[in-house]
């Protein structure tokens, strides 16, 4: 502040009250702010600003310069041009993937690109069901075939007897049937991996002797 603006105050605040009233307040706020101790800095505030300063001295140090000038050049256009590239990464990524997966598509279907080896095995993606343990007994000239239908877990839902192999005929002989069948265990046919219900034909004969016809 200037001499004629200090003037200029003082003879305004010799004039008004308020103004007057208002500078004393401050005042007062002066001196209570000067009477109040000072609290030492806590040593990690007082330390990070230290870093603060160190990093930011380094970092003049290492653009100061022609050299310093070009490095900072190159850093902020690659920064500029890793900004502009990120947008269009991940679909230029996924263009390529998408590409190179039709391409493989389209190219297997062609005739003579694969050809099949002499010694391929083929892969059992399916498997039918199986049998695990059944003791039915028979008389030795006995002979019946049934189609069973087993669940997931390998257990009997459901049989019927195939057209053209016989039927029980005894109604005993159905009920000994049933009641093996319930205590039988069969392992489920899969998919893939994957256990699913399916039918398996099994032949009982004489002397229990199974013939599984899956």
């Amino acid at each position: 502040m200037v001499d004629s603006e200090r003037r200029a105050v003082t003879a305004h605040l010799a004039r008004c009250g308020e103004c007057s009233q208002h500078l004393g307040q401050l005042e007062l706020v002066r001196q209570s702010l000067r009477a109040v101790p000072r609290r030492p800095m806590p040593a990690h505030v007082v330390f990070s600003l230290r870093s603060l300063a160190s990093r930011e001295a380094a970092r003049r140090r290492y653009y100061a310069g022609f050299r310093g000038a070009v490095r900072g050049f190159a850093e902020r256009a690659s920064l500029l041009a890793n900004n502009l590239m990120r947008p269009l990464a991940l679909p230029a990524a996924g263009g390529i993937a998408s590409a190179v997966f039709l391409f493989c598509m389209v190219m297997t279907n062609f005739q003579g690109i694969i050809r099949q080896h002499p010694n391929d095995v083929p892969l059992a993606f399916a498997t039918e069901a199986s049998v695990r343990s059944v003791l039915f007994e028979m008389a030795e000239d006995s002979e019946i075939t049934v189609d069973i239908l087993v669940d997931e877990q390998g257990r009997v839902i459901d049989y019927s007897f195939p057209d053209g192999f016989g039927t029980l005929h005894t109604a005993t002989m159905r009920r000994k049937l049933e009641s093996t069948l319930l205590l039988a265990e069969f392992n489920p046919a899969t998919t893939f991996g994957q256990p699913v219900s399916g039918w398996v034909r099994v032949k009982f004969t004489g002397r229990s002797q199974i013939d599984v016809k899956g």
